[in-house]
Order: structure tokens, then sequence, then C-alpha cells
């Protein structure tokens, strides 16, 4: 199975773009679905123990995923606002990265619109305050030719 990690930050549209690009033989790994399922108490910002329980469950997914012989895709959801977390990623899987950056006005207003609580705006702040591009990102606004063919990505869809 191929791994593809969408990272950028909160409210980036990664979790939206993962589910728009997958296929029936495709997997959404996706931290805050995995903590929900686990029975965490809130959507996002998920407290102990839930966070660790859903970090573990994740990274056995993508080594699941990882070892899967199928032709599916793994879209695999990390905010990853560091260069040397996205290299690990892409080494690690084998994976392509792509980064969804739409701007910290644009991630606060989808936040606010969503209801996100409060501290999902103080989380948009700090990805943008540490994120730093790395040679290996790919753009979400290019075509993915080699995950899916060519797919044309509308404005607005990330």
């Amino acid at each position: 199975m191929r791994i593809v990690v969408l990272c950028g930050p909160p409210c980036s549209g990664k979790t939206t773009l993962a589910h728009t690009l997958a296929t029936d033989h495709d997997v959404v790994l996706d931290y805050d679905d995995i903590a929900r399922n686990l029975g965490s108490p809130t959507p996002w910002l998920h407290p102990e123990p839930w966070r660790t329980a859903a970090e573990h469950d994740m990274q056995a997914a993508i080594h699941q995923a990882a070892a899967h012989p199928g032709d599916g895709t793994a879209w695999v959801i990390r905010t990853a606002p560091r260069p040397h977390q996205r290299a690990r990623l892409a080494e690690q899987w084998h994976a392509k990265v792509y980064v969804l950056s739409p701007g910290r006005a644009e991630c606060t207003r989808r936040a606010k619109a969503d209801g996100r609580p409060s501290g999902t705006s103080r989380s948009i702040g700090e990805w943008y305050h540490w994120y730093t591009p790395w040679v290996g990102d790919l753009n979400p606004d290019d075509p993915f030719p080699q995950v899916r063919g060519s797919i044309q990505l509308e404005p607005g869809d990330v």
C-alpha cells in the first residue's frame, strides 16, 4: 500500500482532501478519528489518556498499512510543521508528503465556522510559527500524478 502524508495546520483541509481522494481500496488514517473511536470526550484537542492511546494506534495503523501488499493508498493525516518531522515520515514510510497551507487567517476562519474549541486558534498559530519548508514537500495545488492520475484541485478544495 502506498503511503501519502497530508500535513498542515489544523483546519487546513487535510482530512477533507484525504476523503475526497480516497477510493474503496484506500484508508484514511486520522489521529482525531482514532481518538474519537477510542472514546475521547472531545472531538479535537484530546486529553490524556486518549491522546497517547490514539498516537499509539495511529503509529500501528500506519505500520500495518505500509506492510499491506495491496494497491491502495493510506492517506495519513499529520500536522508536522517542522521539516525534520516530514522528512522522517517520508523516509520511514517511503511516503509522498504534501503540505496544505491555506494561510493562518483562512484556517482560523474555518476553525470558527466549524465550531472548533478556542485552543484551535493557538494550535494554528503554533503551526505557522514552527513551519519551515522542506525540499521534499509536495504542493497539493499540483495534481497528484504519482498517486491518483491527474486530479485537478479547485481553489478552496484544500
